[in-house]
């Protein structure tokens, strides 16, 4: 049977954990001080600007044990850090990792935890440079600071009137493998398309090729989705002192998520959120040459809607439905305390 945290000790976790990483990745050469001393160290690449971000998963709010296997909670604690990332246009660099534990968890899960993480991390050339290990009543508590750098970094302010709004991937998909977790409609798991759906909640795909791509081409401003289309696009619009509107046919959709929740799927797709899909703004003379280029890179951007100026007393966002009409949306987005 598996030691437990309380049975190893704080430091011999940090060794066994220190042990996987240096088993799953290599040292990366930007990292002059990795794990083992007060804090690591790291040479920024010459001219770029350094962004953090910061991301925290409390069992029983973010995720449930019985929901997740745990190599996959690794994937998706580092994903969550990994996307913001991308939606600067920057190239993530490290990472830490800090985790509050009751004691009783198997050495062994945690482990698998770390091999999720470093499996994503691998890829993208991030090391993962340390952490922290803290004791708590519970309930278990992950969190990753991220670092990424680039050299022309993307915003939410930089939209402008008459860009055209575009999103990567399809939307909604994460929303409904939740819903398939949450066994609301246990008969809806056993559909050839359920374990695509989940797979979209538990290991979202972080955009980072894609964001950079976007910062070097020519993007106007962008950010990742993880509150919902309808909560992430009015933050993008009010730091940019614009309005918008969407075309609700133009929104890409997997057929699945139509299939298995024709009352909800538009729902689900709006205001689902943890998509970790990029909402970018481009240029309208440059977005049909930025749209061919993601697709040379394995990415796709789909446009659905454009910037216009905002009028006193006219919505922040229109949707534009199927039969032409111009409807105005009340914006909504998860907020932890609602």
């Amino acid at each position: 049977m598996s030691e437990t945290v309380r049975e190893i000790g704080e430091f011999g976790l940090i060794d066994r954990l220190q042990a996987v990483l240096r088993e799953e990745m290599g040292q990366r050469a930007r990292i002059i001080l990795g794990i083992g001393d007060d804090a690591a160290i790291w040479r920024p690449a010459e001219g770029t600007s350094s962004v953090i971000t910061t991301d925290t998963l409390v069992e029983g709010v973010h995720f449930r044990r019985d929901w997740t296997d745990w190599r996959s909670l690794g994937h998706k604690m580092l994903a969550v850090n990994l996307s913001d990332i991308a939606g600067m246009g920057a190239k993530p660099v490290l990472a830490t990792v800090t985790l509050s534990l009751a004691g009783d968890e198997l050495v062994t899960d945690l482990e698998e935890i770390y091999r999720g993480v470093a499996a994503l991390a691998e890829p993208h050339d991030v090391e993962i440079a340390g952490g922290d290990i803290v004791r708590t009543p519970g309930p278990l508590t992950l969190t990753v600071t991220a670092i990424g750098e680039g050299l022309r970094l993307l915003r939410r302010s930089g939209a402008r009137v008459g860009d055209r709004i575009a999103v990567s991937g399809t939307l909604g998909a994460s929303a409904a493998g939740l819903r398939l977790l949450s066994g609301e409609n246990p008969h809806l798991r056993q559909a050839a398309t359920a374990d695509l759906l989940i797979a979209a909640h538990l290991r979202p795909n972080p955009r980072i090729a894609l964001g950079q791509m976007l910062a070097r081409e020519g993007a106007t401003a962008a950010m990742d989705l993880s509150d919902g289309l309808l909560g992430d696009l009015p933050k993008l619009l009010a730091a940019s002192g614009v309005a918008a509107r969407i075309e609700t046919e133009r929104v890409p959709v997997l057929p699945a998520v139509h299939a298995l929740f024709p009352d909800i799927w538009q729902a689900l797709t709006m205001r689902g959120g943890e998509d970790y899909e990029l909402l970018v703004t481009l240029p309208a003379s440059d977005a049909d040459r930025i749209v061919a280029d993601a697709r040379k890179i394995g990415a796709t951007l789909t446009v659905i809607g454009e910037i216009v100026s905002q009028e006193d007393g006219e919505p922040l966002l229109t949707i534009i439905e199927p039969d032409g009409r111009l409807v105005g949306v009340e914006p909504g987005a998860w907020d932890h305390f609602r």
